[in-house]
């Protein structure tokens, strides 16, 4: 018996809500660093805080990295199309353009000012660095952390909803007891 299966039905994707969840996590604890890195840079105090923000960074990338990669799959697998960028995923991953050609699809609105907001505060960490014992520093500290928080809040929203949007086409699981 010759059975045919319609393109809605579920694609067994890479399941991206762990890493998803600790990039989120990992995103969140690198901003908190930064707004107390901050606040004791306003008080004139160590600025070890600002040093843990910068090494929160490094493993906050690479669980979003690993993120972004399983998600790159998933949304390859979702509309049969190469996907490289944020913008590509989320157009991929969005349930509601599925009938809409890929090229025509809309991404979130939200990733450039995430892109800008993430620029932003890693020029204002080089200005910041460039400006350690100056009256300016706690000014660019101050500016990095806005950006931080910015970027932050948007990359954490960003991650979810394209993790919620993957999702929707993913095999559905029996509850084990």
């Amino acid at each position: 018996m010759h059975r045919e299966f319609a393109l809605d039905t579920y694609i067994d994707l890479r399941d991206v809500r762990l890493t998803g969840y600790v990039s989120q996590g990992l995103i969140a604890l690198v901003a908190v660093a930064s707004v107390w890195g901050t606040i004791t840079d306003w008080q004139g105090g160590s600025s070890s805080w600002s040093f843990l923000a910068i090494v929160l960074m490094v493993p906050a990338a690479v669980a979003s990295f690993l993120w972004f990669r399983s998600a790159t799959h998933n949304a390859e697998a979702i509309a049969l199309h190469g996907v490289r960028t944020v913008s590509q995923v989320w157009r991929a991953s969005d349930p509601g353009q599925r009938e809409v050609p890929f090229d025509q699809r809309v991404a979130s609105p939200l990733i450039k000012p995430w892109q800008y907001a993430f620029l932003a505060m890693v020029l204002c960490d080089v200005f910041e660095s460039l400006m350690l014992d100056t009256p300016v520093y706690v000014v660019f500290s101050t500016l990095s952390t806005l950006c931080a928080l910015g970027a932050a809040g948007l990359a954490c929203f960003l991650i979810w909803r394209i993790t919620h949007m993957q999702e929707r086409f993913a095999v559905p699981q029996r509850k084990r007891r």
